[in-house]
């Protein structure tokens, strides 16, 4: 996950969730939004393996 304009870890990654924002506290929040989806959609795979 990266914000502003991505950086060297924008280019080194081969995936990539960017906030293309130039506002670190904005970025953060966007990036915690990215947190939630992730765990939402792991708890939904680990849930229907059982």
């Amino acid at each position: 996950m990266t914000g502003y304009s991505g950086g060297k870890l924008y280019k080194m990654s081969d995936d990539n969730m960017q906030a293309p924002i130039n506002d670190m506290q904005i970025a953060e929040d966007i990036h915690l939004t990215f947190n939630h989806m992730m765990m939402s959609i792991f708890h939904r795979i680990v849930v229907n393996k059982k």
